[in-house]
């Protein structure tokens, strides 16, 4: 490569030799006076001048030094009139930790031409190794490989290669091979008559490894991407698919951009379009991810997740990003939202458009969307040097829909708070907040006028809190101490009943109810002292926080005073073992109405185990599991099951196996995927092969 420092030792070192040959010396340093910076060192038994030849010779155990760079030889010759460099016998050109062995090197330091014979070439980052019969250095940065092979197997006889009969090499250009192929154990599996690939030290643009499937559904599927390398900061992909057969839905065309601005500003645009054949129809999607942030505190969030149909999200699943597919499956529906807000010490101001695509309707008419959201918040402080604290919390609001009452709203809500410590060990804040909200309806469905109205609400309450805590001493292992931390706490909250009915309806805060109640409150930390050497660590093992509000207003029942009782809880006692738990508990009817729980296990072997239900009652209930299981080193074993338990209903099941080696892995994936109870999704079977040749990527077929 040009202007490397293995060119730029083997220049130094024999232009100057002329200069020592004279001293017999064994071993010779010096400070060259070209490119190279530092001291050159050269080692030889024997340095003999042919002057008829005009050559300098270097024999028995030559060696070249040069920072990390080393040249080994049984004999090394330099011509002195044509600037021909000769290496040969048992030639190690080592750089860091990459190796090049040849029998023999010919190189000009002048044209930068030469040839390698019988080279292996060993790449440490990728673990490649790269062999030729011969190899030659046609000009600056070309190259031409005669019997060229590429492995990132250790072993003599690779588990895979590629080889080519000739490769034509220009680096930072592409590469042309004829008779290139791709061997298993020595066998051919793939042979073609010619081929070019791109040859990039940087991200390279070029056709990617296309994706087979075959479905149940639709019959065969392919799968074409193309990258695109737009620069060191962005890049593309785009994809024709063909999806299924005379069953299928035609072809779909998709692409993704990525890019990073700075480092505080970076995104992605994915979007797909598709005529389905079977539907008749035309259907898209757009996703948007983006994230910057300015000076000052400004910054803008953009998370945008639009669908053409509510079955999109199922029969094209795969396009969706992780979040959103969460969304879509779980709550049946998809949110896009844009932010752009500006942070200070005492507060922060925010502008956000929300959108959100009901799935569990055909239209999306009457969806209530926040067009835009403003809220402007001013944290807790200190009025001037007296006892009180003041915080505010201020939105507006635009709501809009095609069909449904739609409008503006403003609302105001300024709270006013003493915090004391009584006893230094207690904490008492008492505090008064009023609000005020104002409405701009618009198409009110219930023929009331479309007149701005008004509501004032105020509140008063007060908390009362402390904490209490031990510390216990322990020489377990690494485990040096406990420190249990509990926090009770009193909250009491009255609101006044307020005729809030002429006021229209858009979300919840529009109908404040009435309260009178006390809520207790407690919460509990269990954390450790840690020692590892000279690193301490206070990880926390347990989380658990209980609360309970009863309301003493004369209108309710008995069972609407008591609310649920509410607990929430973490815990990872160890570093193979975590769970979560969140539940409600009905005291009147003695019953959980939310209940969701997971456990996670996962050893130093490889082997991991995770269980989560989730039930809300008459709404959800779930149990989803997946295990993973390694049998012996290189062979994992791998399972999911989820079942949909309020319909009685399997969704889906995962069948899996991974088999891992020292340059390849390949991974089987059987998806077993049932209709759902709707019928907006019908069964379908998916097999999926992952195939992954260390270095050189993974290749899918379904």
């Amino acid at each position: 490569m040009k202007g490397s420092p293995l060119q730029s030792i083997i220049v130094l070192a024999f232009i100057v030799i002329p200069a020592f040959f004279v001293f017999p010396k064994k071993s010779i340093g010096f400070e060259p006076r070209y490119r190279a910076e530092g001291p050159v060192y050269m080692e030889g038994d024997r340095l003999t001048y042919d002057r008829k030849r005009r050559s300098i010779t270097m024999e028995g155990e030559v060696k070249i030094t040069h920072k990390n760079i080393s040249i080994r030889a049984d004999k090394v010759i330099f011509y002195t009139e044509t600037n021909d460099v000769v290496a040969d016998g048992g030639v190690v050109l080592q750089e860091g930790e990459d190796v090049l062995r040849c029998d023999r090197v010919e190189f000009n330091i002048e044209t930068k031409k030469g040839m390698v014979y019988e080279g292996r070439l060993f790449l440490k980052k990728k673990n490649f190794h790269i062999t030729g019969s011969r190899a030659e250095k046609l000009g600056e940065m070309q190259y031409r490989v005669y019997d060229a092979t590429l492995t990132s197997c250790d072993a003599r006889v690779p588990y895979w290669k590629f080889s080519a009969k000739k490769l034509d090499v220009e680096i930072e250009g592409y590469a042309k091979g004829w008779w290139p192929g791709f061997h298993v154990k020595n066998v051919p599996v793939l042979y073609f008559p010619w081929a070019i690939f791109p040859v990039k030290t940087e991200r390279q643009s070029g056709f990617l490894f296309p994706e087979f499937s075959s479905s149940s559904k639709w019959g065969p599927e392919i799968t074409i991407p193309f990258y695109w390398a737009i620069g060191p900061n962005q890049d593309a992909t785009f994809y024709l698919e063909r999806i299924g057969d005379a069953r299928g839905r035609g072809f779909k065309e998709g692409a993704e951009y990525r890019y990073a601005l700075s480092r505080m500003a970076r995104g992605e645009i994915r979007g797909f379009y598709l005529w389905d054949e079977r539907e008749e129809d035309h259907r898209w999607s757009i996703f948007y991810d983006h994230d910057q942030t300015f000076p000052r505190g400004y910054y803008v969030k953009a998370d945008v997740n639009w669908v053409s149909d509510r079955e999109y999200p199922v029969d094209f699943d795969k396009d969706l990003p992780d979040e959103a597919l969460i969304d879509a499956r779980s709550r049946n529906q998809l949110e896009s939202t844009l932010t752009m807000g500006k942070k200070w010490d005492w507060g922060t101001l925010a502008v956000e458009g929300s959108y959100f695509r009901d799935l569990t309707v055909e239209s999306n008419r009457t969806t209530m969307q926040r067009l835009p959201h403003v809220t402007f918040e001013l944290f807790k402080g200190q009025f001037l040097a007296t006892p009180l604290f003041y915080e505010l919390e201020t939105q507006g609001t635009h709501f809009w829909r095609q069909e449904g009452i739609r409008g503006g709203r403003i609302d105001i809500y300024p709270k006013v708070s003493i915090p004391v410590r009584p006893f230094n060990i207690m904490r008492f804040e008492p505090w008064i907040g009023y609000r005020e909200t104002i409405y701009f309806p618009d198409n009110d469905p219930e023929g009331r006028k479309d007149e701005v109205t008004t509501r004032e609400i105020y509140d008063v309450g007060a908390s009362l809190a402390t904490t209490i805590s031990k510390a216990y001493t322990l020489n377990w292992r690494r485990l040096k101490g406990l420190r249990h931390l509990m926090e009770p706490e009193l909250v009491y909250t009255y609101i006044p009943k307020v005729d809030q009915s002429d006021n229209p309806f858009f979300d919840d805060l529009d109908r404040i109810p009435r309260q009178n109640t006390i809520t207790w409150i407690l919460t509990n930390y269990l954390t450790g002292k840690v020692v590892d050497g000279e690193r301490i660590a206070y990880p926390e093992f347990l989380y658990v926080k209980f609360y309970q509000s009863y309301d003493f207003s004369p209108h309710l029942t008995s069972e609407e005073r008591l609310s649920n009782l509410t607990a929430e809880a973490r815990f990872s006692f160890v570093d193979w073992l975590s769970g979560t738990l969140d539940a409600e508990y009905n005291p009147h009817r003695q019953r959980l109405d939310l209940f969701n729980a997971g456990v996670t296990v996962v050893d130093k072997r490889g082997d991991h185990l995770g269980v989560e239900y989730r039930f809300t009652k008459e709404e959800v209930e779930e149990i989803n599991a997946e295990l993973g299981v390694r049998v012996i080193e290189p062979l994992d074993l791998f399972f999911s099951y989820r079942h949909n338990l309020l319909d009685d209903v399997r969704i889906e099941t995962v069948y899996g196996i991974d088999y891992r080696h020292q340059c390849w892995e390949i991974s089987l994936r059987l998806y077993d995927i049932n209709r759902s109870p709707e019928g907006l999704r019908d069964d379908e079977l998916k097999v999926m092969v992952y195939v992954t040749l260390s270095g050189i990527g993974r290749f899918r077929a379904k």
